[in-house]
C-alpha cells in the first residue's frame, strides 16, 4: 500500500521523463542536510550514489536526507514528505513508495533496491517510535 503525499502525486501526474527530472531536481533544491552529517554512520550504503540520511520523531517521522545524485535526493525529498504523513496506525505498514515509482517506470530496479532499503530503515524506526510515545504517553 502507498502511503500518499500531495507532493508524491504531482510526481506521478507528470508523464514524461524530463518534467519528473525537473520536478525531483526542485524538491532537491529545497532539501537542507547539514554537512557534518554526512557520515558513514548517516550513510545508505544499499544505495548506488553517495547517500546519507537521518531520521527524527516528533510525533511525526522526519527524514533528513542528501545524495551526490540530484534525482535520488529529490526522490528523497518527495520520500520525506510521504513519510511525515505516516500515522500511528501506518507505522506497520510498508510504505510503498519505491515500489509506485518502479511501477510507474521513474526508477529501475538498482534504484528501487536503494529507495526501499531507505523505506524500510523508516519504517523501523517510526513502528519503534510510536511504540515508545504511545507506551509512554499512557503512563
Amino acid at each position: 500500500m502507498f502511503h500518499k503525499s500531495e507532493i508524491a502525486m504531482k510526481l506521478f501526474s507528470l508523464d514524461n521523463e524530463l518534467d519528473r527530472f525537473d520536478f525531483l531536481a526542485m524538491e532537491a533544491l529545497k532539501s537542507k542536510f547539514p554537512d557534518a552529517m554526512k557520515t558513514d554512520a548517516n550513510r545508505l550504503f544499499e544505495c548506488e550514489t553517495k547517500t546519507w540520511y537521518y531520521l527524527e520523531f516528533d510525533c511525526r517521522v522526519r527524514l533528513y536526507a542528501d545524495s551526490d545524485s540530484l534525482f535520488v535526493k529529490g526522490l528523497c525529498a518527495v520520500l520525506s514528505d510521504t513519510a511525515a504523513k505516516i500515522g500511528r496506525d501506518e507505522a506497520e505498514k510498508k510504505i510503498g513508495f519505491a515500489e509506485e515509482c518502479f511501477r510507474r517506470g521513474i526508477i529501475d530496479g538498482k534504484r528501487l533496491r536503494g529507495l526501499s532499503a531507505l523505506e524500510d530503515e523508516i519504517s523501523a524506526f517510526a513502528k519503534k517510535n510510536f511504540k515508545n510515545f504511545y507506551h509512554n504517553e499512557e503512563k
